[in-house]
């Protein structure tokens, strides 16, 4: 889902990205406003005679600062998160909002509740300074201007009570599961507030498919899919929390040395199967990593005899054999890498890879249904 977004800026630490949809969306938010500012005029009681902006100068102003309401309303989850111990990976703001990334999810409910229930509160309350701010400057400022500031101000008391709608993942969905998991399991609530999201993603679609309103659609499509992955994401931590790295990794490592060729490599590719190796120096000590991505743009005849040590990755990436497998997932999903090195103090004792861990959930799996 962030794959395709890019660094903006940074505050208090929380890099701001923009995915790839959000480009797509502005202009046509920008556009949709545009088209409609007589009836935003209208509710806003600003006469629509007195504007001198082109209509669609102010969709794109307002398109823009919704965005920018959206980003602080993320600002104040994370703030509020990070008050509570947990860690923020980033904020991404998207076709239909905006997302923070938290490292782990704090399955304390009265913390997620506070959490969850900040973001609408301070979407609310900057709802009501911008009302009461444009009210009060009335005829003292431009008619554009106040339009903005009032439109501004619904447009985030409404972001307000849609996020407090119980349809998981949305931040009323979170707040669900945080009341119900005070009587049963996590993973249970997480189950229950799921299938009410998803609930709520069927009524909006069939309201959607009747309305042909394609953003009603899109948020049903969120919501259903935002509620699965969350639900899937918990079931696999309560799976692998069973796991340490040492009862999944292979411990039978297959290595290459510093100076292998890029032939020699090749060749014990095709022989063994692997994609990747550790690569030791001359005193077996572990100094990187080579995949089959690391050596791709070299992979032709006049190469054939370079070194590995000339494009193995430098950066290892390791994790503990006593860890929890979902510890080392996270690691491996958060890097963006197929295999972490299992190293006790300094020593190589073994490698585990998506699949590995993967193996070790569909083994409990099935052990699970077998029982």
């Amino acid at each position: 889902m962030f794959k395709n977004s890019v660094t903006i800026f940074k505050i208090s630490g929380i890099p701001f990205k923009l995915h790839i949809t959000f480009l797509l969306i502005l202009p046509v938010l920008a556009w949709i406003i545009g088209n409609n500012i007589e009836m935003i005029a209208q509710i806003t009681n600003v006469s629509a005679n007195t504007l001198y902006f082109n209509p669609y100068y102010l969709g794109l102003i307002l398109s823009i600062l919704l965005f920018v309401s959206v980003a602080l309303h993320e600002l104040s989850h994370s703030f509020v998160a990070r008050s509570k111990g947990m860690k923020i990976n980033s904020i991404t703001l998207m076709l239909l909002g905006g997302v923070a990334q938290m490292e782990e999810i704090n399955e304390d409910s009265r913390d997620e509740a506070w959490v969850a229930f900040s973001g609408p509160l301070f979407s609310l309350i900057l709802g009501f300074i911008l009302i009461i701010t444009g009210n009060i400057t009335a005829n003292r400022i431009m008619p554009d201007f106040q339009l903005i500031i009032l439109y501004l101000g619904q447009l985030n008391i409404f972001l307000a009570i849609f996020n407090l709608i119980p349809a998981f993942p949305t931040d009323g969905g979170r707040i669900l599961r945080a009341l119900i998991a005070r009587k049963t399991s996590f993973l249970k609530a997480t189950r229950i507030s799921a299938f009410i999201g998803k609930s709520f993603a069927f009524l909006f679609g069939i309201l959607g498919l009747l309305s042909g309103n394609f953003i009603l659609l899109l948020i049903a499509f969120f919501i259903f899919i935002g509620a699965s992955q969350e639900y899937q994401s918990i079931l696999t931590k309560n799976i692998l929390s069973d796991f340490k790295v040492s009862d999944l990794m292979t411990k039978k490592v297959s290595t290459v040395t510093e100076n292998t060729t890029v032939q020699e490599l090749f060749t014990k590719m095709f022989d063994e199967h692997h994609s990747g190796y550790p690569v030791m120096d001359e005193n077996g000590q572990l100094k990187g990593c080579v995949t089959m991505g690391d050596i791709k743009s070299i992979s032709n005849k006049n190469n054939s005899q370079k070194k590995i040590k000339d494009m193995m990755t430098g950066e290892i990436i390791k994790v503990k054999p006593d860890e929890s497998a979902h510890e080392a997932l996270k690691k491996l999903s958060l890097k963006d890498i197929g295999r972490l090195m299992v190293m006790k103090e300094e020593t190589l004792v073994g490698i585990i890879t998506r699949s590995d861990i993967m193996k070790g959930y569909r083994f409990k799996m099935m052990e699970n249904q077998n029982d």
